[in-house]
C-alpha cells in the first residue's frame, strides 16, 4: 500500500509540475495575429477577384466551413468546390468589403479572428433578392510545421434589428 501511495504522490507531483509548466508558456503578442491577418487578406482577394481556387492555398486539407445558411463543408476540397459553385453563379458580381478584424492568439500555434464585412446584394438560387448587408466571419487558423492556414470558418449575417437588442449594449462597464 505504501508503494502505491508513493506512486500516486509521484504522479500528482508530475502532473502538478506539468500544469505549472503549461501555465508559464508564453506567446509573443503578434504571434498568430499577423498570420491570421494575412490569411484574411488572402480570403478577401480570392473572393473579390472571383478566384475560389485560391481558397485551397489558405485552408488545411482537414479544414471546415459553415456557410451563412448552415451548409457544412468538410475538408478543403469541399470548401473550394462549394465556393467555386457559388462564386461562379450567385456571387459572381458580389464583392465583400472589410470593415473590421478582431484577432488574437488563443494558444501557441492557433489564432482566432472575428471579421466584420459588408457584402454586396445578390440573388439566391431560388430568386430572392438579398440586400447589401453586414456579415460576420469567425475564423480559426492553426500553424503546422511553420505554415499558417485556416482550419475552420463560419459566416453569419448580422441582423440589424436583432443587433439593436443585444443585451451587451446595456451592460454597465466593470
Amino acid at each position: 500500500m505504501a508503494g502505491e501511495d508513493a506512486d500516486m504522490i509521484d504522479r500528482r507531483t508530475m502532473l502538478m509540475a506539468g500544469g505549472l509548466a503549461m501555465t508559464t508558456t508564453m506567446v509573443k503578442a503578434g504571434e498568430g495575429t499577423d498570420a491570421i491577418q494575412a490569411l484574411i487578406q488572402a480570403y478577401f482577394t480570392a473572393w473579390n477577384t472571383n478566384a475560389p481556387e485560391r481558397f485551397a492555398e489558405i485552408f488545411w486539407p482537414d479544414g471546415s466551413w459553415v456557410n451563412v445558411v448552415g451548409m457544412h463543408w468538410r475538408g478543403r476540397d469541399q470548401i473550394v468546390f462549394a465556393h467555386t459553385a457559388f462564386l461562379k453563379t450567385i456571387f459572381k458580381d458580389c464583392k465583400q468589403e472589410l470593415v473590421s478584424v478582431e484577432a488574437r492568439t488563443i494558444a501557441p500555434g492557433s489564432a482566432l479572428a472575428v471579421v466584420t464585412l459588408i457584402q454586396d446584394a445578390y440573388v439566391t438560387p431560388d430568386g430572392r433578392q438579398m440586400p447589401r448587408a453586414h456579415d460576420r466571419l469567425t475564423l480559426l487558423a492553426v500553424e503546422r510545421e511553420g505554415v499558417w492556414r485556416f482550419i475552420h470558418g463560419h459566416n453569419t449575417i448580422v441582423n440589424p434589428d436583432a443587433a439593436n437588442n443585444d443585451p451587451v449594449l446595456r451592460m454597465k462597464p466593470a
